[in-house]
């Protein structure tokens, strides 16, 4: 990570203060980030071009948050942490998705509508016209099947160069696969409708998606930087802003940000780069995770706030079940003890929760499964936030987010609390909200 980079956080805030659109907010989010990298990386990347391919296997720059990874002799390395212009060396680790604790075999509904869309209020946003039509949802996950039945004429790239609609750090494929049926599941549950059946798993099933293939093989903290990246400007024209997701699903987690740096934008490659997605428009969305019901389990990087839902973490509730109960496995706040702020809505975690026991949802081949896990509760809220930006086309997904953080049924102890967050999600009481 290098000395020099944006304030995002503080030019977030100011382009809220100007209440700009979301195409101008985009568009110099985008610019001002690249600017600051080339005008900063220039002589470290030749630094890196001169030295031969044994001692500088591989390196990329990003623009997203003034970052290079590199992958050199340790002798590199150690002329790399002298340099005056690397503020901190970070460990290319490896990515974690956050695994279901139950898989068990499922079959299509004919006219069903999976009982977690009720318990979010999803259909009452139908049944007013809204479904997500115009949106675009993101998964960044194991990939997608392209050709299951409830997702295949909903991918983007029906419309746009697959490079707009697809991305595969690691082997470049040029059309969506999946290597594992995760992120087909959580797909299926932001956008899934089989139109042959009207089998309804999908919150937003009007809206479109797109997918980047991050927890496959290598599966590295730079693959999800190189993500959420391409995800600011898929079209590669900051002046658009309608090739853009409204949020990323991210059910997985990231084992190398430890808990001695993970509160430190210095250390932490994620405080930045959440920070600018969010800057950008973006709602970003994480899994809270399935290390439950210990307290302070939440894993990195959603295990520390910077405002109430900027590493929004989704906790999980049976919602075959009518009195929603916190679902066992789901991993539980406060932030990690080192991160703690004093506030307590930043301390508290989860943010809220959503249906993540037994969610149906699509997987490889055209067929279904019932999966249960945090990852499972996430793709609800993506969902969502598909359904409100068709409603409130003007608004961030930021704001959105916190549209559905401060309408959420409380559930729990009275309030926001740690098992919960702030309750399950009401995506029409917070659409009421935002009206």
């Amino acid at each position: 990570m290098l000395e020099d980079k944006v304030d995002i956080l503080a030019f977030d805030q100011q382009l809220y203060a100007e209440s700009v659109s979301l195409n101008e907010r985009a568009y110099r989010v985008i610019t001002t980030l690249q600017a600051k990298a080339e005008a900063t990386q220039g002589s470290l990347l030749s630094f890196l071009a001169s030295k031969s391919a044994d001692e500088v296997v591989r390196y990329q720059a990003f623009w997203v948050a003034n970052i290079i990874a590199v992958e050199a002799q340790p002798s590199v390395i150690m002329d790399l942490s002298t340099r005056l212009d690397v503020g901190y060396l970070q460990l290319d680790g490896e990515l974690k998705y956050d695994e279901p604790v139950a898989r068990e075999p499922a079959t299509e509904v004919p006219n069903g509508v999976e009982p977690g869309l009720k318990v979010i209020n999803a259909h009452l946003m139908w049944q007013a016209g809204i479904t997500g039509a115009g949106v675009i949802v993101m998964g960044m996950d194991t990939g997608v099947d392209v050709n299951h039945p409830a997702l295949s004429y909903k991918w983007k790239g029906n419309s746009v160069p697959a490079s707009q609609a697809w991305f595969d750090p690691n082997t470049g494929s040029p059309t969506p696969t999946d290597c594992d049926n995760h992120g087909t599941h959580t797909m299926g549950t932001m956008t899934g409708l089989d139109p042959a059946t009207h089998d309804t798993i999908g919150v937003a099933f009007g809206a479109e998606w797109i997918a980047a293939k991050t927890i496959c093989s290598s599966p590295h903290t730079s693959n999800s930087i190189s993500a959420f990246q391409w995800a600011m400007d898929p079209d590669g024209n900051p002046s658009t802003h309608e090739d853009m997701p409204v949020g990323i699903n991210n059910s997985w987690w990231d084992p190398s940000i430890t808990s001695s740096t993970q509160c430190n934008p210095a250390q932490n490659p994620y405080i930045d780069v959440l920070t600018a997605v969010e800057a950008s428009g973006i709602g970003v969305v994480f899994s809270a995770g399935n290390s439950g019901p210990s307290s302070t389990s939440i894993t990195a990087p959603k295990n520390v706030n910077l405002s109430e839902v900027h590493f929004w973490a989704t906790g999980a509730v049976d919602g075959n079940n009518p009195s929603l109960p916190i679902a066992s496995f789901s991993s539980r706040g406060p932030v990690v003890s080192s991160c703690l702020t004093g506030n307590s809505s930043l301390d508290i975690k989860p943010e809220a929760s959503a249906p993540g026991v037994s969610v149906r949802s699509s997987i490889i081949g055209g067929g279904y499964s019932n999966f249960s896990g945090t990852s499972m509760a996430a793709p609800h809220v993506v969902g969502a936030l598909a359904l409100l930006r068709q409603a409130h086309p003007n608004k961030t997904g930021a704001e959105l987010k916190m549209a559905l953080y401060t309408t959420a049924t409380d559930l729990g102890a009275v309030g926001e609390d740690n098992n919960y967050g702030m309750g399950v999600i009401n995506v029409w009481a917070a659409h009421q909200s935002l009206a």
